[in-house]
């Protein structure tokens, strides 16, 4: 026993030796520990101190695609503001051209090696972009590191090296022509741009490759001969049809021209291609190409952009110091870049407190701090957030907690989604449908909903007004039994049904001609929806049918409009080429009136014959000006009539005066026919004159030689009729609608013969109807004569001595006045001081407005004629500053333009008178008696 006692002894000691032993060896292996840990420690110090030193960007970016840090040098490459470490790599706001980054680091931690980028700051400079992944002590990818290396030298020296090859790119990319560079070894070593799109590849899968693999086996052997020839230093030009690998067959137009150096020798060639027969299929291929683009660019930036959570990042365990990205900040109606934290150390400022289940949480059940502590996600936590000034939101919080290398917690991720739209919606979902219903039934858009056989499952008060069937009436049966389409309208109907009920489409829209049930047929805009249950099944269509049969109706009526505009255009046109001819036919006897005159020993006939021919065509000049400027009056509402009682028999008489020398040159007779007394009629004298000389001048102008013109005036019931009728060519029946409007003559072959441009009947029909009468054309047809009749009212005044004719006025010449003629044209100012002072007066002229004050004061007129139009200083002001002079009651001053008065507005009354151009004789002499 004693033995065995001292051998167990032996035993312990023995144990206790090896325990010291291992002791020892594990204070050796945790002093070895220790020693790595300072030496990872001095480690770590180096490399915060070497990142926050280098001038290299470098930006470490964890397994979500969030920033986890950057050296200081990658805030360079930031636009201000444009985040902060902790939030989506995404949403960082880069002074580059670098689209592709998210994506490629993506990749990266994914396992998927990719290449160095080269990308262009804003600014002009050129980085190499590498992306490289990390591991954990486990192996497993726990991020990726992005550098970011200055290469902007090396660029501008591979500018200057490769400067021909820009300059090449540059000029060859703005040309149609499909131009490359192939080398020696025939690889190309440049293509422009149309080059790579003939072959629907980037320039870059390009350049480097053989020929034979862009152009194929069969395209490149039939050039291959001429490619040799070009490297044998010929310049090869050849059409052919070549048969290229992707690209078809094309027609191109070829020529390969040597690429020599400057010691001669051939270093490849250039390509020209031109292609004859695919430019517009290549056009509409990029097109559609940068559309898909633009659209894909679109769908990215409107996720983004839609993306309603908020993000928020507790660096600490405790949470106090938290981080959030623009959603987050806009939730909780903070700026940016402040400290969101419950537990921090801006808590008290903080302008919400935070409920759940109508009590307020402390800071240890939050979200965010509970995920921390306890080292587990929280799902799915609704709480309110309770702000200052009364407003509640409704979220939903999720929080996971963030660990490090080693799995411990060290802070926490948080998301919060506002509901508060949702929360508040589902409140008022009941009587939102309530509501919703009531609308629908008052609203004029029928709504039925539908089965697959079209069986109806729902019928609205709109639709009963609409379509005329009750509710119990349409239920009872279908869209098909109700008798809803007419015959010619089953086919489109049976079209919409299959495709809804077939699956083809989701909704649709079409436009039908649907029956009432009293049988009146109405068009309606139809819109339907197809709901499915969970496994595809149709559940119902819903019909929404609008009754447009006026919007059908007004867009019959803007056809019809439009088809009166295209004709009104093309009289237009007409009425172009018409006024063209119209006025060069004056213009030519005048022309060679004039031609005649100047070439001197003219005797007293060939005098008057010339001065008649002048007077003549002049005054028909004239009056086409005269005819044209009334109906532009007119149909602005600017005419301007002088009302007064008138002998409507005096002013027949003065109209045929008008008509009386042509009517004696075509050997017409004219029979009148008047009563004894007078026709008193209330008008404007000037204007009723015009009217009846129109009328009798188209029966002058219409009637063939020798002809017969039968004029009569007779007052009956309250009305005063003016009949013209002669026996001349007639007009046919189907023209007589269209005569008073502007610009239209009877058949073209009787307008061209007598001239003119279409405007007497339609002057002559607004004349009548701005004196309350009306107008009457008839003709039994062609070579049947044409009566004309015009009706006006009697004047029912107290009769009264009627007022003179329109020609009333006395030609004897007055004594002689002093007159300034202002006009910026020296020939008017010439011809008309030639004129009056013909007439015994004394005349000075002056060019500009200036001119004009300068002279009042010196000349001391009777009379001034004042252009309207002037270089310097206009009539009316010139008029304005006249008014203004104390001298101003000595003269008369008259303004004289193109334009009615009543393009003078206001300004009318700064002159005693006013005269269009050109001012005749008779004109002078009235203003200077």
């Amino acid at each position: 026993m004693t033995r065995e006692r001292c051998s167990t002894d032996d035993e312990l000691k023995t144990a206790g030796a090896g325990r010291q032993v291992l002791n020892d060896e594990l204070t050796v292996i945790n002093a070895r520990l220790m020693d790595r840990v300072r030496e990872l420690e001095t480690a770590n110090e180096v490399l915060d101190a070497l990142l926050v030193g280098t001038e290299v960007p470098v930006l470490f970016v964890d397994p979500r695609l969030r920033v986890r840090r950057w050296t200081p040098a990658t805030e360079t490459l930031l636009r201000p503001g444009g985040g902060e470490p902790g939030c989506p790599l995404a949403d960082l706001g880069w002074c580059l051209e670098d689209a592709g980054l998210v994506d490629e680091v993506a990749l990266v931690l994914a396992g998927t090696p990719v290449v160095p980028r080269e990308v262009r700051g804003d600014g002009g400079q050129w980085f190499l972009r590498r992306i490289r992944p990390y591991h954990s002590g486990t192996g497993q990818i726990d991020g990726a590191i992005i550098t970011w290396t200055d290469i902007t030298a090396r660029k501008l020296t591979e500018a200057a090296q490769a400067g021909r090859d820009h300059a090449l790119s540059r000029l060859t990319d703005a040309l149609p022509v499909l131009i490359s560079q192939v080398d020696a070894s025939l690889c190309y070593r440049f293509n422009n741009a149309a080059y790579a799109r003939w072959f629907g590849l980037d320039p870059a899968e390009i350049r480097g490759r053989p020929v034979v693999d862009v152009l194929g086996e069969e395209a490149f052997a039939l050039v291959r001969p001429h490619m040799e020839q070009a490297l044998a230093g010929s310049v090869c030009r050849f059409d052919a049809w070549l048969p290229y690998q992707g690209a078809g067959t094309r027609c191109c137009q070829i020529e390969y021209i040597p690429d020599r150096r400057d010691n001669g020798t051939v270093d490849g060639f250039f390509v020209l291609v031109i292609d004859i027969t695919e430019r517009r299929r290549n056009a509409e291929e990029i097109a559609r190409l940068n559309a898909e683009n633009r659209a894909r660019a679109g769908e990215l930036r409107a996720v983004f952009e839609a993306a309603p959570v908020g993000i928020y990042i507790g660096r600490d365990l405790e949470c106090r110091n938290m981080d959030m990205n623009r959603a987050g900040a806009e939730i909780l109606r903070l700026p940016e870049h402040s400290n969101p934290s419950l537990s921090g150390p801006d808590a008290t400022a903080l302008p919400f407190r935070v409920f759940h289940a109508g009590r307020e949480l402390t800071t240890a059940e939050l979200p965010m701090q509970v995920a921390a502590r306890e080292g587990e996600p929280v799902h799915d936590f609704h709480e309110e957030i309770h702000f200052a000034d009364g407003e509640v939101r409704h979220l939903i919080a999720s929080a996971a907690p963030l660990r490090d290398e080693t799995g411990e917690v060290g802070g926490c991720v948080g998301i919060l989604a506002d509901v508060t739209r949702a929360t508040r919606a589902e409140r008022r979902y009941r009587e939102t449908l309530e509501r919703l219903k009531l609308h629908v039934d008052k609203s004029p858009v029928a709504s039925l909903e539908w089965a697959a056989d079209t069986t109806l499952l729902r019928w609205s008060t709109a639709a009963e007004r609409v379509f005329g069937w009750s509710e119990a009436e349409a239920l009872r049966g279908s869209l098909r039994g109700l008798g809803l389409f007419p015959d010619e309208a089953r086919e489109p109907f049976a079209d919409m049904v299959g495709a809804l009920v077939g699956g083809l489409v989701e909704h649709n829209q079409a436009l039908h001609l649907n029956r009432r049930k009293d049988g009146e047929t109405i068009w309606c805009e139809w819109h339907n929806s197809v709901l499915r249950d969970a496994d595809g099944r149709l559940v119902s269509v819903l019909s929404l049918a609008l009754d447009v049969s006026g919007q059908q109706a007004l867009q019959t009526s803007l056809r019809r409009q439009a088809e009166q505009l295209t004709e009104a255009d093309r009289r237009k046109d007409e009425f172009l080429s018409m006024l063209g001819h119209e006025l060069r036919n004056p213009l030519a006897p005048v022309r060679n009136a004039l031609d005649r005159l100047a070439l001197g020993e003219t005797d007293q006939t060939t005098l008057d014959w010339a001065l008649g021919v002048i007077d003549r065509q002049t005054h028909h000049l004239e009056r086409l000006v005269h005819d044209l400027l009334d109906v532009a009056r007119i149909t602005r509402g600017a005419i301007e009539l002088k009302m007064a009682r008138q002998d409507l028999g005096r002013l027949v008489r003065e109209a045929l005066e008008v008509v009386e020398h042509e009517a004696r040159a075509r050997e017409h007779t004219l029979a009148l026919d008047l009563p004894p007394g007078a026709v008193a009629v209330r008008g404007d004298a000037t204007r009723l004159v015009q009217v009846l000389s129109n009328v009798l001048h188209n029966a002058v102008k219409y009637t063939d030689r020798a002809g017969r013109i039968a004029v009569g005036l007779v007052a009956d019931a309250g009305v005063a009729r003016v009949t013209v009728a002669d026996d001349g060519r007639g007009i046919p029946p189907e023209s007589i609608p269209t005569l008073f409007e502007p610009f239209t003559q009877g058949p073209r072959s009787l307008a061209r013969v007598e001239g003119g441009l279409g405007l007497g009947l339609t002057l002559v029909k607004n004349l009548v109807g701005l004196h309350g009468g009306s107008i009457d054309l008839h003709s039994d047809g062609v070579g049947q004569g044409t009566r004309v009749t015009l009706t006006f009212p009697l004047d029912a005044a107290p009769e009264t001595d009627v007022g003179p004719g329109a020609a009333a006025g006395d030609d004897a010449p007055g004594e002689g006045r002093r007159v300034l003629i202002v006009d910026d044209s020296p020939d008017v100012v010439e011809a008309a001081s030639e004129l009056l002072r013909a007439l015994g007066h004394e005349v000075s002229g002056g060019a500009s407005g200036a001119e004009a004050l300068e002279a009042v004061s010196r000349v001391r007129p009777d009379l001034i004629l004042l252009d309207i139009g002037l270089p310097d200083i206009d009539g009316i002001e010139v008029a304005r500053r006249l008014a203004e002079r104390p001298e101003r009651r000595a003269f008369r001053l008259v303004a004289v333009s193109g334009y009615g008065v009543s393009s003078l507005g206001e300004e009318a009354a700064l002159f005693d008178a006013h005269l269009l151009k050109p001012v005749g004789v008779a004109d002078l002499k009235r203003l200077l008696e």
